[in-house]
């Protein structure tokens, strides 16, 4: 008898936040200011654009699913050299944090894991391709951005990647890489968002 309680408390303890949660679709389009630590390359502007699901669960919280196109590198000082441009598809699930109800201001928060268009696994594989950029990266971006009640949202937000791009080895000599260090992924990205209410 007291499962049968404890289930249906749970059952109906499911049922109110699953109808609490509102779900709503969007996209996102900005620009990037991309670097590479540890190398003489200046700041690059590139595009971002994403697809991303909204799941607000709370006046406080919401989780957001993406899928982002982010061009990303560095732009050559040497006039003889060609910038680097490094295109990822990231898959990335951002935590919003509302400052307070009702509120649109909120805080960024989350993980993503990048994938290399050029430099794909199925390349490597392959032996296909002879960029020597790491097939992929993992970051960790924060930020900050505000939502209006109609559903157009301004952010601003800084990605660290994690791993080393192995763009420059450390025995082989290169005009950017500085010989100390790691070479990760560092972007500042700005852009506008609108989210559509299918009710």
């Amino acid at each position: 008898m007291n499962r049968i309680i404890l289930l249906s408390i749970l059952f109906l303890f499911s049922g109110i936040i699953y109808a609490q949660t509102k779900i709503r679709p969007g996209i996102r389009l900005g620009f990037n200011s991309a670097n590479i630590s540890n190398t003489t390359l200046d700041n690059k502007i590139g595009l971002n654009a994403a697809v991303f699901a909204d799941f607000r669960f709370s006046r406080f919280y919401a989780l957001q699913p993406e899928i982002m196109y982010s061009r990303q590198g560095g732009k050559s000082n040497i006039r003889t050299n060609q910038d680097l441009d490094i295109d990822y598809l990231s898959v990335g699930v951002v935590n919003k944090f509302f400052v307070a109800p009702n509120q649109g201001l909120h805080l960024i928060l989350g993980p993503s894991l990048d994938f290399d268009f050029e430099n794909n696994l199925i390349n490597v594989i392959n032996d296909s391709n002879d960029s020597d950029i790491t097939p992929f990266d993992l970051s960790f971006f924060f930020g900050i951005g505000y939502e209006f009640d109609f559903g157009l949202i301004l952010e601003a937000r800084y990605k660290q990647g994690l791993l080393d791009i192995d763009l420059f080895d450390e025995d082989f000599e290169s005009e950017f890489y500085s010989g100390e260090g790691n070479t990760l992924n560092n972007v500042f990205q700005f852009g506008v968002a609108y989210k559509f209410d299918l009710r």
